[in-house]
């Protein structure tokens, strides 16, 4: 069949205001919740696509329309809202660590010799030595991340699934991004959009959409680095074993020069147009988060406990440090002296370089009813309601407003008291 053809999106803001309704009742954590009321959403007004399903990987659907959806009069509380559970992200990658017979590999020097190595084993060394050889789990961007998702759902006004936005990204659509960052509602089984809002495209599409919190997590597995010069004065880095964890101990300096050391695996025949692996892999391809690179990778605060081991608590979160006095939170987020805390929480720290980069992970707000991104606040005008309910919200996961987590789609935003 015929691939689809696509219109330019309409850019055009809604005009109707979002009405206002009492905070869900959820639970949230002890820290005192923002004082905006909660916003009310609800399917969009425009009708659900009358086209079938198409019968081949293609969509036939148009383009989506860029727009926010418009939220009518009668829209339901966001108490009454439906709530998919909250999302979880699979970024461990199914990849196993090479035995230490597969390390005369990675000392190679040459990629033919590696290569010419790798092709001695069944499946080309895959499965013996995977991180060697360059089997695709290992390496993939997404890690061990899948579209959770098989169902239609409407996105911006259009019906889509997973597999037509994957076809959309092989055929280099513009639009993949904008449907990727907004909610995705599922349908009944009239095609019908039901009052759910929370979750995101990318979030029920993970793999597809290359959600940031999948592409941003750190190997967890060893890996070895070329040999190559790492000072001006010609000092030589020699070909050796590395983890992700130990980058954020080292010396900012030389954690900036080892970051852009290519890899020893065998993984040139690994990259696509389309599948997000670099034909030189290097390492900050592999520790994302520890290396920064990549500003969405950094500017986040981690979910999880960060080791702290030189204080009583030998780790904690990120949140805990949001009541320290200046001069404690100060030392907390110094390289220096807690490394891993000022990397693994660059929010709470205020990490410079996240002043005006606008987060691309999903916002779970309200007790995770609504779920929202950076760029689709950015379709509203400041100071309108919807500006106001989203921005002065909590994402309870990371005890962070959404205007911290995008300050400038929030940039007209005051915070009440301020």
């Amino acid at each position: 069949t015929s691939a689809p053809t696509t219109s330019a999106p309409s850019t055009s803001t809604p005009t109707t205001a979002t009405p206002t309704t009492s905070a869900p009742t959820t639970s949230v954590p002890t820290t005192s919740a923002p004082t905006t009321a909660a916003p009310i959403t609800a399917s969009p007004t425009t009708a659900v696509p009358t086209t079938a399903a198409p019968r081949t990987s293609a969509p036939t659907t148009a383009a989506p329309s860029t727009s926010a959806p418009m939220t009518p009069s009668t829209a339901p509380s966001v108490v009454s809202l439906r709530r998919s559970p909250a999302p979880t992200y699979n970024t461990a990658a199914a990849c196993t660590k090479d035995r230490k017979r597969c390390d005369v590999i990675s000392k190679l020097l040459t990629v033919a010799e590696r290569t010419a190595t790798c092709r001695t084993h069944n499946n080309n060394g895959e499965e013996r030595c995977p991180v060697a050889c360059g089997k695709m789990a290992c390496y993939s961007l997404t890690q061990a991340c899948t579209d959770t998702y098989t169902e239609q759902f409407i996105a911006m006004n259009t019906t889509q699934e997973c597999k037509w936005i994957t076809w959309m990204r092989n055929k280099k659509s513009p639009f993949v991004s904008m449907i990727c960052q907004s909610t995705a509602q599922p349908v009944d089984e009239e095609g019908v959009a039901q009052d759910d809002f929370s979750q995101l495209v990318q979030d029920r599409c993970q793999k597809t959409c290359q959600n940031p919190a999948c592409t941003c997590a750190d190997r967890t597995f060893p890996f070895w680095t070329a040999a190559e010069d790492i000072t001006a004065s010609g000092v030589r880095e020699a070909v050796r074993e590395r983890n992700c964890a130990d980058l954020y101990t080292m010396n900012p300096l030389k954690r900036e020069t080892v970051c852009q050391l290519p890899i020893q695996g065998v993984t040139d025949h690994l990259s696509t147009l389309t599948n997000g692996i670099a034909t030189i892999i290097k390492v900050h391809y592999m520790c994302p988060k520890a290396c920064g690179v990549r500003t969405e990778c950094l500017c986040t605060d981690s979910m999880e406990m960060v080791p702290t081991p030189s204080r009583n608590n030998t780790e904690r979160s990120c949140f805990w440090a949001r009541n320290y006095s200046t001069e404690k939170l100060a030392k907390f987020c110094d390289e220096r002296i807690e490394p891993h805390f000022a990397r693994a929480c660059a929010r709470t720290c205020q990490h410079e370089a996240c002043a005006k980069h606008d987060t691309t992970y999903s916002l779970l707000l309200y007790g995770d009813v609504i779920s929202t991104s950076c760029q689709q606040i950015a379709f509203y005008p400041q100071g309108s309601d919807y500006i106001n309910f989203m921005c002065g919200a909590m994402d309870y996961r990371k005890m962070l407003f959404a205007y911290e987590l995008c300050p400038v789609a929030c940039a007209g935003f005051v915070p009440p008291g301020e």
